[in-house]
């Protein structure tokens, strides 16, 4: 529990004036002395001549979103934040008291905290404007003098026909570093040898994926010849420069593996992580859909979570759950903060609808023995991602007997090769099931030579005849 924040029981704090019983409640910096609000309490409070007595109904939380009023009682003489709540009070003096503009260039001013770190001397407005302030640095650096051409690109078609913006910026930002390295500052300089060369250079580097993803170069220089940049034809030749993609084998979690999880999460998580880890487990969903559930999109009756637009599959579809999930999604709506100002199932502890990113890291921070380089845990894994768990629901319906068709919807896979990199045959029972097909094959052909042929009436007349001769 925080040390700014304090938590009395039913009864545990009385009313400074009248002695009368408090109900449960929290107490915060600045707002140490709740009053029962009584009219009479009302105007002892008012007397006395310490701290800013706040009556019923009387002045409105300054938090982020929040209308409520503020509870009655006494409030410190230097008190910076008035809130409702702890929650509220968080929020607020996560804004700060100075006054600063967002160094993104949106122009757009906010309250910030006085001493408060910034990048490049900068603060932003929000983690969003401080991503699209990196993000931009980060191409110009990458581009050099393909700058224009590039975030003309990235900002039209790109944004347009891609629905995963970062895996074509970090496709792009290589090439461009390796064109800048080779001083080409002209596209129609880029040849079929030069596009060799970039992926010779990419895998000397350790960028292993730049092979992988010469198909976004490719389409970029498919733009560039139709707006005008390029003159000759498209440098990215298919049959010499497109490598097939290996493929890995399914990473399902082993049983002591997922037994280790859960104790971990016993031992040192919250109900929040709980369930993120249940609906993982039991409905294969990645983390980016589990931020996207609304509290609509639960079906407690049927069990199934609707997985709604965008996704990944660019598809609607329902998934289902069992038992561990219903369990812990029941816990979660008891802790669940009912006045957070949005309706996404899952929040953080400031009551914000939680980031895919932020809630990857969650899960590492408690599950790994390291995380972000820090040791903060004897015990844990060296490594920790959640999508394997999408591997364990898939396996786990494979080695249930589920047909390729139940754990491709199950999934919300569209291909039988898309669904085989997740689910994983065990071998014991790939075996049986070989030599299940091998004796049956010989039984079929053993039965075949066996089979007594049936004789027209007229075959039947001529062996007559001829046994009579």
């Amino acid at each position: 529990m925080r040390q700014d924040l304090i938590t009395y029981e039913d009864g545990q704090q009385c009313c400074p004036s009248c002695d009368a019983p408090l109900p449960a409640h929290d107490t915060w910096p600045g707002a140490r002395d709740p009053f029962c609000g009584r009219a009479a309490c009302d105007v002892e409070g008012r007397k006395g001549k310490w701290g800013i007595y706040i009556g019923l109904n009387e002045r409105r939380c300054e938090a982020p979103d929040c209308e409520n009023f503020l509870p009655p009682g006494k409030y410190g003489a230097r008190t910076v934040y008035f809130t409702c709540s702890y929650r509220c009070w968080l929020k607020r003096r996560s804004k700060g008291t100075r006054e600063l503009t967002c160094g993104c260039g949106c122009g757009e001013e906010f309250l910030g905290q006085g001493v408060m770190p910034t990048m490049d001397g900068l603060s932003f407005l929000s983690q969003k404007h401080f991503g699209d302030y990196q993000r931009k640095k980060n191409i110009a650096k990458t581009s050099g003098v393909f700058v224009d051409i590039v975030v003309e690109y990235l900002e039209g078609y790109a944004a347009l026909h891609y629905k995963d913006q970062a895996s074509v910026r970090g496709s792009l930002a290589p090439f461009f570093t390796f064109l800048n390295e080779k001083c080409i500052k002209d596209l129609n300089e880029v040849t079929p040898k030069t596009v060799t060369q970039y992926l010779a250079w990419a895998a000397k580097s350790g960028r292993r994926n730049a092979s992988r993803f010469i198909s976004s170069v490719s389409m970029f220089f498919r733009w560039a010849i139709v707006q005008g940049y390029r003159t000759g034809n498209n440098p990215v030749v298919s049959r010499i420069h497109n490598m097939r993609t290996p493929r890995r084998l399914p990473r399902p979690l082993e049983a002591d593996e997922l037994a280790f999880a859960w104790q971990l999460l016993d031992e040192r998580g919250n109900t929040r992580q709980r369930l993120v880890m249940a609906i993982a487990e039991e409905a294969g969903l990645r983390v980016g859909e589990i931020c996207q559930l609304r509290l609509q999109d639960v079906d407690l009756v049927r069990r199934r979570l609707f997985i709604r637009l965008p996704n990944k599959g660019s598809q609607e579809r329902w998934a289902f759950f069992s038992d561990k999930t219903a369990r812990y999604y029941k816990d979660w709506l008891r802790e669940r903060d009912p006045t957070c100002g949005h309706d996404h199932l899952l929040h953080n502890s400031l009551g914000r609808k939680c980031e895919r990113r932020w809630l990857a890291g969650d899960l590492k921070r408690v599950m790994c023995k390291k995380y972000r380089g820090k040791t903060v845990h004897q015990t844990g894994f060296d490594k920790w991602s959640i999508h394997r768990l999408r591997h364990t629901m898939a396996s786990r319906l494979v080695a249930a007997g589920a047909d390729a068709a139940t754990v491709m919807a199950a999934g919300g896979w569209r291909t039988y090769e898309t669904m085989a990199g997740y689910a994983r045959v065990d071998p014991q029972q790939s075996q049986r099931g070989y030599d299940e097909a091998i004796r049956k094959s010989r039984f079929d052909k053993t039965t075949e030579n066996k089979t007594t042929k049936v004789l027209s009436l007229p075959e039947v007349l001529q062996q007559l005849k001829i046994q009579h001769k």
